[in-house]
């Protein structure tokens, strides 16, 4: 949202520099994105969150600064008007609690007595919204201003009385821009006795729009509920003013105030004949919340304690009105303006940003001990440290995907569409986080980087388990050779794998084993599936060839998944020590059968070791030259060592020996 600075003096008495206002508003939680220059004034663009509705406006921003540095804040000034005539139609609130509130003047005979003001058509430049008719700039001047939308209908062009409803079946409107919308029964709209005129909260009917030929005119002005405009605009791809503001709630109280504001504008520059306001309630309109909160609710909170007066001061300031007390009991008057405030942590977070975030105390933790339980976000984070550390670099998608490429993938059956799509592009839920970064790759790839490593943490859905999973996937790609000081080979299986082994060891991830990939995205011979307590957990390996045509690649990728939410973390809960001793490491060459796969030569190894292997690693497979027809040479490095001692060449060499006499026993292997 961008407001002229020149605008929100008007309402501040103190007239702080811009600096200091931008300042003051990002610490109370209304972040400024920027400061630009527009005609001897400066634009700020504001980055409210969805909560903040009542700060969608000069005087929104306005009010919540002033209440901050204790300042007096002027509300709107008030307007005495007396309509020249009855307003000339009915208006019925058939929606229910949908449209809970409708006002509406009419105008007539408009004369131009003075030139339009130049301060209302740079305010509108400023906020980038085009200048359209005078009535029209007007209201959305007003909108600006209070934050409240509103629409000017062509009364001529209205037939009959005006009703707010919900569209009928095959309803349409071809709305302002000249696009032609299919209503649906949740689309709320007004009116008249024919068509619909404007889709409620969210855009006028073209048909119905004013021009410079325009000669009657009518105004509307109503209350919106926020669950009714919320997602319609989104649903047919495009958003509007006036919605963005409804969708986060609009005072309730407003709506006839900041008519009375249009009126009071349209008769200081023209002559006119205006209508009273006609205003139609129903039992549906809002009442101001009541929220009851004592000092010690906010002094647990806050880990402060707080006056009365303090508590009096500061909520007076924001408007929010102490109707009673009762024994330790403050019970509280919400403003209409503040939709956010339901419940007593709101108050508190409202004092908590008056007494300033900086000003409350810092609670020192106690020291770690070996007892210390991590938290699900400690774990996801000790992750993400782990990937940055193994140089990949994390990226973040959108959990949907294009169907197409569930299709291509031939994993659209487990997908999950959605009802209401952003786009087309986004219209299924991921079943997996290959496609995404696949598509990351390939945004890559097309700017000449031949060598990556990439992560994600995300959810992914299926419909085989509605639940959703939080997964772990990390992918290589490299058309060029490694180049580092130490190696000139390619990336392969064994380097993601690798990453699992280093993974599981750092996070003390128990009983892994490995198995015949069941994926069919993955190469049947280049791949494996990841198990933890004969549960499957995840999968790794190349690309099935069968999918490289769907994405344009000089070689394929290397590609792992995990489910992080189903890990089981065995002693991840107690931190343990690093041993004082120091590790032995030595390396090993086996010839096998080719049949013979990575899960039985670990197994093997690991069920003939005592209790001093740390880890083992695979670093090379060769299958070709001096090596003996369906058979296959493997590398591997084991690293042993001990909590209590430093391992004696004794030690060593027995390991050792019984790995090797087991690796002969049991998969007649030959040491090379």
């Amino acid at each position: 949202m961008k407001i002229l600075y020149s605008r929100l003096l008007e309402s501040i008495k103190s007239k702080p520099k811009i600096e200091n206002l931008c300042d003051d508003l990002t610490m109370i939680g209304i972040e400024v994105d920027g400061i630009e220059s527009l005609q001897g004034d400066k634009v700020i663009d504001f980055d409210l969150t969805p909560n903040r509705g009542d700060c969608f406006s000069v005087k929104g921003l306005a009010r919540d600064y002033c209440a901050f540095k204790n300042q007096k804040f002027s509300t709107s000034r008030s307007v005495s008007f007396k309509g020249q005539h009855k307003f000339e139609k009915s208006i019925g609130l058939s929606a229910a609690d949908a449209c809970s509130a409708y006002s509406a003047i009419s105008i007539s005979n408009l004369k131009f007595k003075k030139k339009f003001p130049e301060n209302i058509k740079k305010s509108l430049k400023a906020s980038g919204i085009q200048s359209i008719h005078p009535l029209v700039d007007i209201i959305n001047f007003v909108m600006l201003e209070s934050g409240q939308p509103m629409h000017v209908f062509d009364r001529d062009k209205i037939n009959g009385n005006i009703e707010v409803r919900f569209a009928k079946p095959k309803e349409t409107i071809e709305i302002l821009g000249e696009k032609e919308l299919k209503l649906t029964s949740d689309c709320l709209v007004i009116a008249d006795e024919k068509e619909p005129i404007a889709f409620a909260g969210i855009s006028g009917g073209l048909k119905h729009s004013v021009s410079k030929k325009t000669k009657n005119f009518i105004i509307e002005s109503a209350f919106f509920s926020p669950s009714v405009i919320k997602g319609k605009a989104r649903r047919y791809g495009f958003q509007t003013d006036a919605s963005q503001r409804f969708e986060r709630g609009v005072d309730f109280e407003l709506h006839e105030e900041a008519l009375k504001e249009v009126i009071s504008i349209i008769q200081d520059i023209f002559e006119a004949d205006i209508s009273k306001i006609e205003t139609k309630k129903n039992k549906y309109f809002p009442k101001k919340k009541i929220i009851g909160i004592s000092l010690n609710d906010i002094e647990q909170k806050l880990g402060m304690p707080i006056k009365e007066t303090t508590l009096l001061s500061i909520l007076k300031r924001l408007e929010i009105k102490l109707l009673k007390k009762t024994k330790s009991i403050f019970n509280f008057e919400v403003p209409s303006h503040r939709f956010d405030l339901s419940i007593k942590e709101d108050l508190i977070e409202e004092i908590a940003r008056m007494i300033g975030y900086d000003n409350l105390p810092q609670i020192k933790s106690d020291p770690v001990s070996q007892n210390y339980e991590i938290s699900e976000y400690d774990f996801l984070n000790a992750i993400k440290v782990f990937m940055k550390n193994k140089g990949f670099l994390e990226v973040i998608n959108y959990s949907f995907l294009d169907a197409k490429i569930l299709e291509n993938l031939n994993i659209a059956e487990e997908s999950i569409a959605l009802k209401n799509p952003l786009n087309n592009s986004l219209s299924n839920l991921r079943t997996s986080l290959l496609p995404s970064l696949a598509e990351s790759l390939e945004f890559n790839l097309n700017r000449e980087q031949n060598y990556l490593k990439l992560f994600e943490i995300g959810k992914t859905f299926s419909k085989k388990n509605p639940k959703e999973s939080l997964n772990l996937a990390a992918l290589l790609y490299d058309n060029e050779k490694m180049k580092n000081w130490n190696s000139n080979q390619n990336l392969d299986f064994y380097h993601l794998k690798g990453i699992i082994e280093d993974l599981a060891t750092d996070f003390r991830l128990s009983e892994l084993s490995w198995k015949k990939t069941t994926n069919d995205l993955l190469h049947p011979y280049a791949s494996a599936d990841i198990f933890q307590k004969n549960k499957k957990i995840g999968s790794v390996g190349s690309l099935n060839p069968r999918y490289l045509k769907t994405i344009d690649l000089a070689k394929p990728f290397y590609y792992l998944e995990l489910k992080i939410d189903s890990l089981h973390r065995k002693n991840l809960e107690k931190l343990v020590s690093s041993s004082i001793y120091p590790t032995s490491q030595r390396d090993f060459s086996f010839e096998v059968d080719k049949d013979i796969s990575y899960e039985q030569i670990e197994s093997c190894i690991r069920s003939a070791s005592e209790s001093y292997l740390q880890s083992l690693r695979i670093f090379d497979v060769y299958a070709g030259k001096n090596i003996a027809q369906n058979k296959k040479s493997i590398a591997f490095r084991i690293t042993w060592g001990s909590n209590k001692k430093t391992l004696s060449e004794d030690d060593i060499n027995k390991e050792a020996s019984l790995i090797i006499s087991g690796l002969e026993r049991e998969l007649n292997a030959i040491l090379r």
